[in-house]
């Protein structure tokens, strides 16, 4: 599907609804194409579905990882893999341990070789037009 930077929010809406604690969102796509932009925009849909104000959202890049409480047990995890070389890296930040205990929303998700079941798979690829995506979504487990 095409879509237009300003319709990330759209998008972010809809995956917003569709995830729940334990699931995945894995982001793909070369640098620039919006997987920050469009993780920062489900997270601060996964707040206000929950009536919370929220928080400011900053790429992990450097960090490799961010923790959003949203409430009691809710708590999204937004990482940045980008920098890491090995699956030792993957196992030495704690990525799998919390798998199912947090949401996650992972950029540059290309070392991970077992995918979590329940997850949602988004590749993002520039067009043309420079405001412009092509994107594909694949839906896995339960938020199909």
């Amino acid at each position: 599907m095409r879509c237009a930077l300003k319709d990330l929010k759209t998008l972010s809406y809809t995956i917003s609804k569709k995830v729940k604690l334990g699931h995945t969102i894995y982001l793909k796509g070369n640098l620039g194409t919006g997987k920050t932009t469009l993780s920062k925009l489900i997270i601060s849909e996964i707040f206000k579905k929950n009536k919370k104000k929220s928080p400011q959202v900053t790429s992990p890049t450097f960090n490799i990882v961010q923790y959003y409480p949203v409430k009691n047990k809710l708590i999204i995890a937004h990482y940045d893999l980008y920098r890491l070389k090995s699956k030792l890296d993957l196992e030495n930040i704690g990525l799998f341990e919390l798998e199912d205990k947090v949401i996650n929303i992972i950029e540059w998700p290309e070392l991970i070789k077992k995918k979590n079941i329940n997850r949602i798979e988004i590749n993002l690829k520039h067009t043309k037009l420079k405001n412009e995506r092509d994107i594909k979504i694949k839906y896995f487990g339960k938020t199909k």
